[in-house]
């Protein structure tokens, strides 16, 4: 997929991204072009969305919930205090968002 993603070019992405045709009822972004796990949402500024066109994209989303699934039912059945639970779901979903930005990040080429 590097390889797939260095040959394509970050205008060739954007054509793709933003054709129609790459969106499903219009919020689901379905691209068997585009070889990124994370693109933009259709208005940037919303945040991020996984192309469900990759292989990889339902064992990913499924990975997530169940990574703060487990940490906050496990957090729930341990005896500490209400501040304690804050700080460490905190820190659960900080490194979610940590971990989908790099996978985000990483998908990106760059334009020469």
């Amino acid at each position: 997929m590097k390889a797939r993603l260095n040959a394509m070019k970050l205008s060739d992405l954007e054509r793709i991204h933003d054709s129609p045709e790459s969106w499903v009822l219009g919020v689901i972004y379905f691209s068997r072009r585009d070889p990124r796990l994370v693109v933009r949402k259709r208005i940037g500024s919303l945040g991020w969305t996984l192309n469900f066109a990759r292989p990889l994209a339902i064992p990913f989303l499924l990975g997530t919930l169940g990574f703060i699934w487990v940490s906050l039912a496990t957090l729930a059945e341990l005896d500490v205090s209400k501040s304690v639970k804050w700080v460490v779901t905190s820190v659960v979903l900080f490194v979610t968002l940590a971990i989908w930005a790099w996978v985000a990040r990483s998908g990106r080429p760059v334009d020469p």
